[in-house]
């Protein structure tokens, strides 16, 4: 198994980028079509990207505006990565220039760990964009599906 971390710096409060990843409103700006999110431990996390990939998790532990700790995983099957089977840390700190944040996503494999962190790579500039006021945009990956990792094997 490898570690995904990536640490960006966002100009922005950590208040509001903690609500950024916390309200399902304020998540569909940046991440998803649609999403929900309850972010109380054992609360449901779930977003639906317009590829009809879904995310389905649980909230492990919500300490705002400073941790964000839930399960991750796609409902689609053939991706490899059930509901719930990784899970993704999301630590905020107050640094001078707004807000540093930390995400480790624990639990995948080689091929979909690249995968995965080129996908955060992508949203976590997409929530930046929206934590400093500025539209996203259409999401440039709204028609690629998650690759399975039979897929990544062949690329």
């Amino acid at each position: 198994m490898k570690l995904v971390v990536r640490e960006i710096t966002i100009d922005a409060p950590v208040a509001l980028v903690y609500e950024l990843l916390t309200d399902p409103v304020l998540l569909v700006r940046w991440l998803a079509d649609e999403a929900d999110i309850d972010p109380r431990p054992g609360g449901l996390v779930r977003w639906k990207h317009a590829n009809g990939d879904v995310c389905t998790g649980q909230v492990v532990e919500a300490d705002p505006p400073r941790r964000l700790v839930f399960t991750y995983g796609w409902e689609r099957a053939e991706v490899q990565i059930p509901p719930g089977s990784t899970t993704v840390e999301i630590d905020l700190a107050v640094i001078p220039t707004g807000t540093r944040l930390r995400l480790v996503h624990h639990g995948l494999a080689g091929p979909m760990a690249d995968a995965h962190n080129g996908g955060w790579i992508h949203y976590l500039t997409r929530l930046t964009t929206a934590a400093t006021g500025a539209d996203p945009g259409p999401d440039p990956f709204a028609d690629q599906r998650v690759p399975t990792p039979a897929e990544l094997a062949g690329r």
